[in-house]
């Protein structure tokens, strides 16, 4: 299914229906019939920032869940209720119990975790969108991704001092040759930023700076 508006959605903004959640909380059980409301919290504010409501029929190692709620339809952008219905198998475990995987409704493939995008009905795994689904680090430019590296190279140092226009301070504890493993890395990246940037000055015609 490809999605609207041509380009890569982010992971990280789908919905996430993890099954071992719903396990590990009663909401589904084997060999039992469960229904209830699932939602999702806001990690920043802890307000709920979507729900919906299920059914699960469990037999012994397969079964149904049932998905009923409303997304916006995207032609129209209206929004509309929806049913999803999604397959469950299980496998057993050698130390026993079992391991249960729900099955895409877009493409039969089996995963624990599906996930919802606005824009797409139905709950699905990532590879059933086209363009494949990304992470939002993957998308940062060149410049960018450097910068956030070398931040993180103060973080496990533990650096709340230094900026990114020197090397990185070394903490008391540390010894020398772990500290100019790090130091090296750190130069390393600083080289590709400021060759990015002179390319990037070139390219829009600064004197002094060829593409």
């Amino acid at each position: 299914m490809s999605y609207p508006g041509g380009w890569r959605p982010h992971i990280e903004s789908a919905l996430r229906l993890d099954i071992r959640r719903m396990l590990a909380c009663g909401a589904l059980r084997a060999g039992c019939t469960t229904s209830g409301r699932w939602q999702w919290t806001n990690s920043d504010t802890g307000k709920q920032s979507a729900s919906l409501r299920y059914r699960g029929e469990l037999g012994d190692s397969d079964g149904t869940l049932t998905l009923t709620y409303t997304t916006r339809g995207r032609d129209t952008g209206e929004r509309k209720e929806v049913t999803c219905r999604i397959g469950l198998s299980s496998i057993a475990l050698h130390y026993g119990g079992r391991r249960w995987y729900m099955h895409c409704p877009l493409t039969g493939r089996r995963a624990q975790i599906l996930q919802k995008w606005n824009g797409i009905d139905q709950f699905c795994h990532r590879s059933a969108i086209r363009p494949r689904p990304t992470y939002a680090s993957q998308r940062d430019s060149g410049s960018a991704r450097i910068i956030r590296q070398r931040w993180a190279i103060r973080r496990k140092l533990g650096d709340e001092y230094s900026d990114l226009f020197g090397e990185p301070f070394k903490p008391r504890w540390m010894r020398w040759r772990t500290f100019d493993r790090y130091a090296a890395r750190d130069a390393k990246l600083a080289a590709r930023e400021s060759r990015y940037l002179a390319r990037l000055l070139g390219r829009y015609g600064v004197p002094g700076f060829d593409e």
